[in-house]
């Protein structure tokens, strides 16, 4: 597939805006995405996406993530169903919503794939550069905490009885590491410890402000 990069992707109208939300598993990303969508329902230029996606590649994905389908074997297994939910996702939703000037908040999209699926943090670079084919994000908010501090919101939201596939503290400490290792330096962080209306207003002060720099 060839690369598609969000400029060529917007034609002759004026070119959209991109923001993703980043974080690992616990760390409110969920919650913060509600709250924005919630405090911009009234705005038409808006749109709000999530991956996996409710598509039917992202159906299939969540129903492994939860345990309800058999999950794949591989590391490459996994990688072959994020990456067809995000083409799916980036054809269907993406670049159309930037062809018509849409700003779109996103949770979660090529970060987290090279964060979760890689072993180590030089594997995590290299799952990063491979996604060179889906256009990239203007603003990138990475909610963090610590795994630890994850794992305690996981297990109090739904015991440790109802954690997914990625929710464990070693799972979690990778990732982590795998994230630190593959964020740009302008990437925006928010201390996902705060209580959850403080970052959410904080997500939505970053968005209204680059929305305002970039005039869309």
């Amino acid at each position: 597939m060839a690369a598609i990069k969000k400029e060529e992707s917007a034609g002759s109208g004026r070119a959209g805006l991109f923001i993703v939300l980043e974080g690992i598993d616990g760390s409110g990303k969920t919650t913060a995405w509600e709250f924005l969508r919630e405090a911009l329902a009234s705005d038409a230029d808006v749109i709000f996406l999530r991956e996996p996606t409710n598509l039917p590649t992202g159906q299939r994905l969540r129903a492994c993530l939860q345990g309800k389908s058999p999950a794949p074997e591989t590391d490459d297994g996994w990688m072959e169903l994020f990456l067809a939910d995000r083409r799916a996702n980036v054809t269907e939703n993406v670049i159309p919503a930037l062809s018509q000037g849409k700003v779109i908040v996103q949770d979660r999209y090529i970060y987290s794939t090279a964060a979760y699926q890689s072993d180590n943090t030089d594997r995590a670079v290299e799952l990063l550069e491979l996604q060179k084919e889906f256009p990239g994000p203007d603003g990138i908010i990475f909610l963090d905490l610590t795994p630890e501090q994850a794992l305690q919101r996981i297990d109090s939201r739904s015991g440790s009885e109802g954690r997914e596939h990625f929710e464990t503290l070693d799972r979690l400490e990778r990732i982590y590491a795998n994230y630190q290792s593959i964020l740009p330096e302008n990437c925006h962080r928010v201390d996902a410890m705060k209580p959850a209306l403080s970052v959410g207003q904080e997500l939505l002060d970053m968005i209204q402000s680059l929305r305002s720099r970039m005039n869309v």
